[in-house]
């Protein structure tokens, strides 16, 4: 009889997390072999382990190609840069879980951790990473060395205190990165950039090399005043790209409309910048519960309603999305004007 086995040995064998079998079972259902019912639990069978290997490798080739010498695509990611003009409106969390959204709707997509001294982004993930990007700018490490396996089969580049460094870094270290990041663009679909709250010179660094930038905003006065105050310096230095908001621990509709519409009619009306609402996230207990749990919360609760207003907000972005975005590097042209500086 051959051995079965329960989702503790798949774990065991492949050294994946469940949420990341999990997934991979829900998206890849006609690929895994089919389940054995024992008593009142189904378990797998031993050809599952390879099975789940082959769709991982599916996952995590195209990541591993950064860096490498083959010839590559000529096309770029899109990059989506998540920011906001104060801490605690529940940025890092919005970012991953958008990752995640937009992996379940068939884009490869990978998190660039960006937060200033607060790099969170593999907390939530629940995974811990070797290298981060103090690493690579101090070392000789590559930047395929960076993108770790998260789960859902998203990639993630973990930030740590090398986005600090990097704040204080030469010229030529930040060329360095920004020309490793272009690598990765022509790995995946999208990429996004968690970045720190606020609009120190790291911060700018990734908001000028994104294609669109995506504001977090709370209902609360403060959060909309730091926001449009990041909001003005953009203009003030000639940032172009689409922009959103995204109104997120909301009672309501209502009061999510009333928010998005404030921070538009200051930012027509002073700035004349454009500021389009692309969703909301209602307050749910279940985001505490999975941020203890170390587990994203589409994963971790993916019927509940912050689950799918992400998903709403990840499908809207896509609607919306300039074509001519994926012919270009936007790192690349990050580049071309640190070159210029």
């Amino acid at each position: 009889m051959k051995r079965l086995l329960s989702i503790e040995d798949l774990v065991e064998q492949t050294s994946l997390e469940e949420s990341l079998i999990r997934f991979y079972e829900s998206e890849y259902a006609d690929k895994f072999p089919e389940k054995i019912l024992r008593g009142n639990s189904l378990l797998f069978t031993a050809e599952t382990v390879e099975a789940l290997q082959k769709i991982h490798s599916l996952h995590t080739g195209r990541f591993s190609q950064a860096g490498s010498s083959a010839p590559q695509q000529k096309r770029f990611a899109r990059v989506i840069a998540i920011t906001s003009g104060k801490g605690g409106v529940g940025k890092s969390n919005v970012a991953l879980n958008l990752a995640l959204s937009f992996q379940r709707m068939g884009k490869m997509s990978l998190v660039l951790d960006a937060d200033l001294g607060m790099a969170n982004i593999h907390l939530l993930a629940g995974i811990q990473p070797q290298y981060t990007l103090r690493n690579f700018i101090d070392s000789d490490v590559q930047i395929s060395e960076l993108i770790l396996p998260g789960p859902g089969g998203i990639g993630i580049v973990a930030g740590g205190s090398g986005i600090m460094k990097l704040a204080d870094s030469t010229h030529g270290q930040r060329r360095r990165m920004v020309s490793a990041l272009e690598q990765i663009e022509r790995c995946t679909d999208i990429i996004i950039v968690d970045t720190a709250a606020g609009m120190g010179a790291e911060v700018r660094d990734f908001l000028f090399a994104a294609d669109e930038i995506v504001f977090v905003l709370s209902p609360e006065i403060t959060s909309l005043a730091d926001a449009y105050g990041l909001l003005k310096s953009l203009c003030s230095m000639g940032f172009k790209g689409p922009m959103h908001s995204v109104v997120n621990m909301v009672f309501s509709l209502k009061e999510a409309a009333e928010v998005a519409k404030r921070f538009s009619d200051c930012a027509m009306q002073f700035l004349g910048a454009t500021v389009g609402n692309i969703g909301y996230i209602v307050k749910d207990s279940s985001v505490r519960a999975a941020i203890a749990a170390r587990t994203p919360y589409c994963l971790f609760a993916p019927e509940s309603r912050v689950a799918k207003n992400t998903a709403n907000i990840a499908a809207a972005l896509l609607k919306e999305q300039d074509s001519s975005v994926i012919l270009n590097s936007a790192f690349k042209r990050y580049k071309n004007l640190l070159e210029k500086i």
